[in-house]
């Protein structure tokens, strides 16, 4: 349970970078570039064992690469333009120091499977060694090997990251929000309503289309991105042995099937979201919080109810 929670944190926290990196990158802001070749660097060397170096230590303005390794002779182009252009170009620019070197390119924002299918013509002059599939990297590429680690070194990874991308903004508001909510919501006391929970995986666009969501449907699209807070915090709380996901989701469950025999659609989303929140009214331990802050984390613990599939007909 620990390395899920972990990879989850960690492929969180990449994507969040990834996405920052393209959304400044369509500003024409790039400083954050600089700073993610130091960042990569690290997380290469600690994922595959490389003593990468940054380039502009040994010389200014290297022209194609990014990143050194020198007793193994890897060389790293770290970029956000990820285009057959970039890469070809990059090749051409490669000089005499860096015969028998293997190239190696790394996509910081966006996926490479395209890239990976391109066929690219290394100097003739230079044994440089490119094998597209094998030499191109993305975020995908990075967290299908930290899914391989063990547990001690995807522990390892997780501190890596979180002590490199973790902010104190209204995330971490978010989150201790969230924790406080599901806690006061997994003391509700139900009677003899144990529920065994359907596993089996769905298509969430179905299942919207199926049970006649339309704003439910804006609210999933908009907070679905909180799914992996959610379950972070379920998994903390769980590892600590209160099993508090199980009794949420049954306190919700528990609402969904009282009302669903009233409601349905959207009506029955607002009639299960209403009786939450006012539940949730009852406990002085969230006088602390605004009605609109309640709301919204009622509205993602029931997103992830939603895809978990405690609630709503599956397709």
């Amino acid at each position: 349970m620990k390395t899920q929670s972990y990879f989850n944190y960690i492929e969180e926290r990449l994507t969040w970078l990834s996405t920052r990196i393209t959304s400044r990158g369509a500003l024409n802001m790039y400083d954050i570039n600089i700073h993610c070749e130091d960042f990569y660097m690290r997380l290469l060397n600690l994922l595959y064992g490389w003593d990468l170096v940054n380039a502009n230590t040994i010389q200014r303005n290297n022209p194609a690469v990014d990143l050194i390794y020198t007793s193994e002779n890897i060389i790293v182009q770290v970029s956000s333009t990820n285009t057959t252009t970039k890469i070809q170009s990059s090749l051409d620019k490669l000089d005499a120091k860096y015969t028998g070197c293997n190239y190696k390119f790394v996509s910081i924002a966006k996926s490479t499977d395209k890239l990976k299918e391109h066929k690219f013509n290394t100097p003739s002059n230079l044994n440089i060694q490119f094998n597209a599939p094998y030499d191109i990297y993305d975020i995908n590429t990075l967290l299908n090997k930290i899914k391989s680690l063990s547990a001690a070194e995807m522990e390892e990874v997780y501190k890596f990251i979180k002590q490199e991308l973790h902010f104190e903004t209204d995330e971490l508001k978010l989150e201790t929000g969230l924790a406080h909510v599901i806690n006061e919501l997994s003391e509700i006391k139900l009677e003899n309503n144990e529920e065994k929970f359907d596993t089996v995986s769905f298509d969430i666009d179905n299942k919207i289309i199926k049970n006649n969501l339309a704003v439910f449907k804006d609210i999933i699209e908009q907070y679905d991105v909180y799914f992996y807070v959610v379950q972070r915090i379920y998994d903390e709380f769980d590892t600590m042995g209160n099993n508090k996901s199980y009794a949420v989701l049954q306190t919700i469950r528990k609402e969904y099937l009282e009302l669903k025999t009233k409601f349905s659609g959207d009506e029955l989303y607002k009639a299960i979201a209403q009786n939450v929140k006012e539940k949730l009214s009852l406990s002085a331990n969230l006088k602390q919080f605004y009605d609109d802050d309640l709301e919204l984390y009622v509205d993602i613990i029931l997103v992830d109810a939603f895809i978990e599939c405690k609630i709503f007909e599956k397709p």
